[in-house]
């Protein structure tokens, strides 16, 4: 799913298996926020996260007339965004040391340039699976699986934003 040849139609639909991706899912969710925040917010970060994908990815189906989707679908999103989060998490710990002393953009090495890169690349081409998971999920043009991507990403963020504000 992560190289763009199959869909979540390919995975099983498993509770099992669900259960175990969102499980996944939340613990590595839990790593990044605890990077920055006390570990009882940085649970609640995961949990809310992994509630709202369940919660926004089964509206959308649910509305669309693909309820029968949901389990792979989420189980798809979640174990791709896992997957990513895995090669994000030593990227930000790298790129964060080396500018937790406030040095500006233009002391940034070639390598350190190359890691930030890297960082971009792979959030860039996580937000293209989690389109393209979306586009085989609910049928649609991939265009409109980008601006429903975009619209996820924006409700997650102000929802999470208004329970748990950036840096408590």
């Amino acid at each position: 799913i992560c190289r763009l040849r199959s869909g979540p139609q390919d995975l099983p639909a498993s509770r099992n298996f669900f259960n175990v991706t969102l499980i996944f899912y939340t613990a590595i969710g839990l790593v990044l926020p605890l990077i920055q925040l006390s570990l009882a917010t940085a649970i609640l970060s995961a949990i809310v996260d992994t509630a709202l994908l369940v919660i926004l990815v089964s509206s959308l189906l649910y509305f669309a007339s693909h309820s029968a989707r949901i389990i792979q679908t989420i189980t798809a999103l979640a174990g791709a965004n896992s997957l990513f989060g895995i090669l994000i998490i030593p990227l930000f710990l790298i790129n964060r040391s080396k500018f937790a002393n406030g040095e500006i953009a233009q002391n940034i090495s070639n390598m350190d340039f190359m890691l930030l890169l890297i960082f971009y690349a792979v959030i860039i081409w996580n937000f293209i699976v989690y389109a393209h998971i979306l586009r085989n999920s609910l049928e649609i043009p991939i265009f409109a699986s980008f601006a429903l991507t975009i619209l996820i990403s924006l409700l997650t963020f102000s929802i999470q934003n208004q329970i748990i504000p950036m840096g408590k």
